[in-house]
């Protein structure tokens, strides 16, 4: 772990009512308000679980202890995306859900497969990935199926969308036309694009078009802006040049 990598500097930036990007450098993760507390989609980097809860404490104007976490949702199984679980759920008593399919990766018993990189990744692959803290292997309570329905204040249907990691899902908030894509999907300089480092990358472009079909307005990623506006137009733009 690299010191830079456990102290960076978390932003929260409000998306939609009851919907809030926790952001660093490398990665997003995002909080929904659910009754007096919040549900978390994705975890951020290791030793990030202080950071996390100053920022949603300051939502409420309370402090990180008093923040209530029910449930983490963990969209795949890299290290970006799970590595405050384990002590979030320790600190503050939330469940864990994932795939059936990447849970034994976040439980820290099977490795994930390696990416198949095109050329112009590996460098990228190179700079990246080494900045990146181990995980701490986090139990993982619930396990999502397709199609399952989370009946959170605002429900969320949970999409299957395998490529980047062969368990990754996606959240679909139909009644807020929003969508969490993970890294199924990404933007670079505000415009989308298929998610990078992808275990199966045909695959990925297959979630990527059944995404792209969705009725969304707004759409957000592990990496990269939002798109806040017109997120179907925009997507499906893409996934036709895919």
């Amino acid at each position: 772990m690299t010191k830079r990598a456990a102290e960076a500097t978390m932003h929260l930036d409000p998306i939609r009512p009851g919907l809030w990007c926790l952001r660093t450098d490398l990665v997003q993760a995002y909080a929904v308000r659910h009754g007096e507390g919040f549900n978390l989609i994705d975890a951020s980097t290791a030793s990030s679980e202080e950071a996390i809860l100053s920022c949603l404490a300051t939502i409420d104007r309370t402090a990180p202890d008093a923040v209530q976490l029910n449930d983490i949702v963990i969209t795949h199984g890299h290290d970006d995306h799970s590595g405050a679980a384990a002590g979030l759920a320790r600190r503050t008593g939330a469940r864990i859900l994932a795939s059936a399919t990447d849970a034994p990766v976040i439980e820290g018993r099977k490795v994930q497969p390696e990416p198949q990189l095109t050329d112009w990744e590996v460098p990228l692959y190179e700079q990246v990935v080494p900045s990146v803290p181990p995980a701490p292997p986090a139990h993982v309570d619930v396990l999502l199926d397709d199609g399952a329905v989370l009946e959170w204040d605002q429900p969320a249907v949970v999409v299957s969308t395998p490529g980047h990691t062969p368990g990754s899902v996606s959240l679909l908030f139909s009644r807020a036309r929003t969508l969490i894509a993970g890294d199924a999907i990404a933007s670079h300089d505000g415009e989308p694009m298929l998610g990078v480092f992808n275990c199966d990358p045909d695959q990925a472009r297959e979630s990527f078009r059944a995404l792209a079909e969705m009725d969304v307005e707004v759409a957000c990623f592990g990496h990269g802006e939002p798109l806040l506006h017109n997120a179907q137009e925009r997507l499906a733009g893409v996934a036709a040049r895919l």
